[in-house]
């Protein structure tokens, strides 16, 4: 921080190139015109679709196929890549430390610089091995495409999706694979043990060999590269390659240096704007830390399409647009395909507590869970040859919709959301018009701010994230099977939004919905700028642009 920087500057500055950090941009072009965006990456190529990559490793897709979107999207929309490794954050100063004694000022920051493999032990023997290899980005998967045409056995390591989906990969080209797997469940957080038992099952059929409550002690090679694997039950697998697919780590390195305290813990704590606990800072996709509005604990949501949807949302809350990032994210979800199976996960499905009523039901090709409190669902798992329609019965869940009339459907897998919806809303609008009255708004509880809101516990078992949130009348009415209607506030006060600076100035009181608070009154202020800076001819642009065509917005706080 003692070193003397060159200075550039840009209304909207993005850490990262990812999928959430290029979208942000992009949608932040469409929303501000005139303000200047720059994305600083390590990053060599452009943003791709990283789901793609084990499709490109077997040859389904090629490298050009694996754009996430067309070639010189950045230049079209006006937005400047800077090649170059972001060391800290001033966040006093409004600036960038970079790499080489220089610095980048910001009026918005979005960290969105995702995760790290979790790699084999460094003390394993043999790890160091020729044809050892983590699979997570572009160059391991260039790696792993060269190497496949002369690899006959490999050896697979990971209980996870990406684990499922590597052998599913391997086995489509003729490879013959031994998948090592720490305990006795794949997807243990997703999947309880009958559906597990389908998907080991289906994946044994297709001719993997599946070895469960079995890890690697010890890489075996021949003139150093590998030549087997010792397991703990001093087996010896013969194999060409080791791909270890263990997880994902949130590289949440810059919010350890920052100036400011910035809370994270399993990634960087943000609220359902993105926005962190230091002002002007956000972070999304693979980084952020969500609260799950059933738990009430913060955890990031690794996926495409999670990350895909925080790039907009940031986006619009970057530019000044907070009424396109009002919607909450709601609870988890993953879909995915695991071979000729399809998986659902929405909500909580492995929770069940005493006032939960779990119905199951399934063969040996399927299976589905709901997971019950009352009339309303807050937990749907479905396995099988089809897909449901997950974002429908995320709606469900999010919005605590009765399933009094559908469960059977949702249970046999024969729920049709087009039909139940259009039937949903024709209600509601016949309602008004014989009643004559509007439909009945709940209220919600004011939050507890961020920086209050987190107790450590030393009942959370180390898989999970050792914060949670105090009680929540709101998630506490619901899990007593009661509505989700709560106390309407007394004596309520509007204030317009578009008087106040800045949302992030915003105290506690006037930030319901929420729950983190931010630098307000107390707090140190922000200097004019970073070191010889001076004026940039974009500041201010997008800022003026978005305030004076703002509507009219109200939030509600206590008298």
């Amino acid at each position: 921080m003692n070193r003397r920087y060159k200075v550039e500057r840009a209304d909207i500055v993005i850490i990262g190139n990812g999928i959430a950090g290029l979208t942000a941009a992009v949608e932040a072009r469409h929303l501000a015109p005139d303000a200047s965006i720059v994305i600083i990456s390590q990053q060599s190529h452009p943003t791709i679709n990283t789901p793609a990559l084990k499709q490109f490793a077997i040859g389904k897709l090629t490298q050009q196929q694996l754009l996430a979107y067309p070639a010189g999207t950045e230049r079209v929309g006006r937005i400047q890549v800077v090649n170059a490794c972001v060391e800290e954050i001033n966040a006093r100063g409004k600036f960038v430390c970079l790499d080489g004694g220089y610095g980048f000022g910001y009026g918005s920051l979005l960290i969105a610089t995702g995760s790290t493999p979790n790699a084999l032990p460094a003390t394993m023997p043999g790890g160091n091995f020729d044809g050892v290899l983590t699979l997570h980005c572009l160059q391991d998967y260039l790696d792993l495409r060269r190497r496949l045409p002369e690899v006959e056995q490999v050896v697979v390591i990971g209980a996870g999706a990406h684990a499922i989906e590597t052998v599913m990969s391997l086995l489509y080209l003729g490879i013959a694979v031994h998948w090592l797997i720490r305990g006795k469940t794949v997807l243990s957080r997703t999947l309880d043990e009958p559906a597990s038992e389908i998907v080991l099952n289906h994946i044994q059929h297709a001719g993997a060999k599946v070895h469960v409550d079995t890890q690697a002690i010890g890489i075996v090679g021949r003139m150093g590269s590998v030549a087997g694997v010792v397991t703990n039950h001093y087996d010896m697998l013969p194999c060409d390659l080791v791909l270890s697919c263990t997880g994902t780590t949130p590289v949440t390195t810059l919010a350890e240096h920052c100036n400011i305290p910035m809370m994270h813990n399993s990634g960087i704590l943000v609220d359902d704007q993105l926005r962190t606990t230091v002002r002007d800072i956000y972070a999304a996709g693979a980084v952020a830390a969500l609260k799950n509005p059933q738990t009430g604990i913060y955890e990031t949501r690794p996926l495409w399409h999670a990350a895909v949807l925080q790039g907009r949302t940031v986006a619009a809350a970057m530019t000044g647009h907070h009424e396109l990032a009002a919607q909450p994210f709601g609870v988890p979800w993953h879909a995915t395909q695991l071979g000729e199976l399809y998986m659902l996960s929405v909500g909580n499905p492995q929770k069940h507590t005493e006032d939960m009523m779990i119905l199951t039901d399934g063969n040996k090709r399927s299976y589905r869970r709901l997971t019950i409190v009352g009339d309303q669902l807050v937990g749907y798992l479905s396995l099988g040859p089809t897909q449901p329609d997950s974002l429908a019965i995320k709606r469900i869940i999010d919005e605590g919709l009765s399933i009094r009339e559908i469960k059977e459907a949702l249970l046999k897998d024969s729920f049709d959301a087009r039909k139940h919806f259009s039937r949903q809303e024709s209600k509601a609008v016949l309602d008004m018009v014989t009643s004559g009255k509007l439909p009945i708004v709940n209220w919600a509880h004011n939050p507890v701010p961020l920086a209050q809101s987190y107790q450590r516990t030393h009942s959370e078992s180390k898989a999970h994230s050792p914060y949670v949130l105090p009680s929540n009348p709101v998630i506490d009415h619901v899990a007593k099977g009661a509505t989700r209607q709560t106390e309407p506030l007394e004596n309520p006060v509007l204030i317009p939004l578009y008087n106040q600076p800045t949302l992030h100035g915003m105290t506690e009181e006037m930030s319901p919905s929420t729950g983190i608070e931010f630098p307000g009154k107390g707090h140190e202020p922000a200097s004019a700028g970073p070191p010889s800076y001076s004026s940039s001819r974009a500041s201010g642009r997008s800022s003026d642009k978005v305030s004076k065509g703002r509507k009219k917005q109200f939030v509600v706080i206590r008298r």
